[in-house]
């Protein structure tokens, strides 16, 4: 039987082959995944203000999917994405699911002052995430049926 640590898997895009080390590192750190966690929280936030509950659902549910992918390659941030999702994230989650959109802003901003506190807490206090003021462009907010 051949011994295992003789097979490297080799993936193949019809132009290149890469081993599995070199696809790991294509794919990065959690810095490509904060991209897009900063993004759907954009959109989340900008649908609820516009009090678009399904959008704003589907934006924080895509936004704690991707929470939960992030810690995949930085597992030490697990147990501060856990308590996030399951508490701060919940927390927005629970007002929009009850469409208590006089609530939204307060939330939303415990929410902002929590992913602030953690970037502290995990020595990257240098990153403070706002809301920006403006929808993305691409974002129709307009509630539908």
């Amino acid at each position: 039987m051949p011994d295992a640590s003789d097979h490297q898997h080799v993936a193949s895009n019809g132009r290149a082959e890469l081993s599995l080390d070199q696809l790991a590192e294509l794919h990065g750190g959690i810095e490509k995944y904060m991209v897009e966690i900063s993004d759907r929280a954009t959109r989340a936030y900008q649908a609820g203000v516009a009090k678009n509950r399904r959008v704003t659902m589907h934006q924080i549910g895509e936004l704690t999917k991707t929470l939960r992918l992030s810690v995949l390659v930085r597992p030490q941030y697990q147990e501060a994405m856990d308590k996030f999702i399951s508490e701060d994230l919940a927390k927005v989650r629970a007002i929009v699911d009850a469409e208590e959109w006089d609530k939204f802003a307060e939330a939303w901003d415990g929410l902002t002052l929590s992913v602030n506190g953690y970037h502290e807490e995990l020595d990257r206090g240098y990153l403070v995430w706002k809301v920006p003021t403006n929808a993305p462009s691409d974002l129709d907010r307009t509630p539908r049926g």
